[in-house]
């Protein structure tokens, strides 16, 4: 029989072990519901400040940090064509105002239309004194269209912290040949918001039975850059012209090629020292105010600029301030080039395959029997003269070897 004190410590012991047990619980349980709290908290905060961020401008200076995009790269037997048609600088479009343009399109008989794409430019976009960015409802021929692409910039400082952009439609479904279209931008913004419009460009790629075998490259974009100085050479937004770069293209050729065409299209760049850089060329006075100073269209010819594997097209703004907004880069081939080129990389293919290159097969053709019956004649003829100029050992011991 168990004494009460051997009985006691036992129960004792029990007792300190379940209110050990229950107090580990206890605190458990505490550190759960904390760190539960603490999740909850970080949720909420996050609910927060997720819209603030969706609409927060980027405090990033003037400099170029957002090169064009490549929307499509392709080739076509046919062509490119891009007009602004009737477009003109709004100047404030408050809501309820309406801007119009209309697009000639003029296309070589038997063109097929294989992609039309319209473009919104726009800029100077705020409420009051407040930048803001634009609500507006476009409708191309009557129908009103969802933008497929918005591109925009903000700097988020400064007394012109107004965002601009480039909005990009496709109308594809809408342009099937020549023909007057009309596009129609509402601003639908509320109070007194307002917002200016650069212009609108109709861009179409065809194809046609006697058109030209191109490939092509479409970039869109919108980077707003400013590098202006006062008038001791300080830059007046803290950027400098070697950082307001833009990244327009950077395509990849095949050469030889028969020419090639760019289109750049500027906002706001009406300064002579703005400069297209192509590779190591330089050309300045990319921005000459055409067709007019706050949307400059320059198409030039750059064949000569361009060089085999990749290729580099910036936009470099000079003491300016200036918005890249697309770039266009067409490229017609030589068929009978590529043609050769093809032909020479199939039997290139073919000589891999066998393990062997032009020169090897070259060599290997000398060596195969029946290469030429005069070189063989002589080839004969000489080793029989050259046997009988022996030493009589000599040719006992080679016919013996022989045997």
């Amino acid at each position: 029989m168990k004494t009460s004190w051997e009985l006691n410590g036992k129960y004792k012991t029990k007792y300190e072990y379940k209110l050990k047990r229950i107090k580990l619980s206890r605190e458990g349980n505490m550190l759960y519901q904390l760190a539960g709290l603490c999740c909850l908290l970080v949720s909420l905060c996050c609910l927060l400040t997720i819209p603030s961020l969706a609409q927060a401008p980027e405090n990033n200076g003037y400099v170029g940090d957002k090169p064009l995009e490549t929307y499509i790269h392709d080739t076509v037997k046919g062509d490119l064509y891009y007009t602004i048609g009737s477009s003109y600088y709004s100047g404030k479009v408050y809501p309820g105002d309406v801007y119009t343009v209309s697009h000639n399109l003029n296309l070589p008989e038997g063109a097929t239309v294989k992609l039309a794409r319209l473009y919104n430019y726009w800029t100077w976009s705020a409420e009051g004194m407040t930048g803001r960015y634009p609500e507006m409802k476009l409708s191309f021929n009557g129908e009103e269209l969802k933008s497929e692409k918005e591109y925009s910039d903000r700097k988020g400082w400064g007394i012109y912290d107004y965002p601009t952009g480039t909005w990009a439609y496709d109308v594809s479904a809408y342009v099937n040949s020549s023909g007057t279209f009309s596009t129609s931008i509402e601003n639908t913004g509320p109070g007194v918001s307002y917002v200016c419009i650069g212009g609108v460009g109709l861009l179409v790629i065809y194809t046609a039975p006697d058109g030209k075998d191109i490939e092509y490259w479409i970039n869109e974009g919108a980077d707003m850059l400013n590098s202006q100085m006062d008038e001791n050479g300080i830059p007046l937004y803290d950027t400098t012209p070697n950082q307001t770069v833009c990244e327009m293209l950077r395509p990849d050729l095949q050469l030889p090629i028969r020419n090639a065409a760019l289109w750049t299209i500027t906002q706001s760049g009406n300064w002579e020292n703005n400069t297209l850089i192509v590779n190591e060329e330089m050309f300045p006075g990319i921005c000459d105010g055409k067709p007019y100073p706050d949307l400059e269209i320059d198409k030039r010819d750059i064949t000569d600029c361009l060089k085999a594997g990749e290729n580099t097209i910036l936009f470099q703004a000079i003491g300016d301030y200036v918005v890249p907004s697309g770039a266009f880069l067409v490229i017609e081939k030589d068929p009978l080039a590529e043609e050769v080129q093809a032909s020479t990389k199939k039997a290139s293919e073919k000589l891999e395959g066998t393990g062997n290159t032009p020169e090897t097969a070259e060599t290997e053709t000398k060596k195969a029997p029946g290469f030429g019956f005069g070189f063989t004649l002589a080839f004969l003829t000489g080793r029989k003269l050259v046997s009988g100029s022996r030493k009589p050992e000599n040719n006992i011991k080679n016919d013996q070897e022989e045997k």
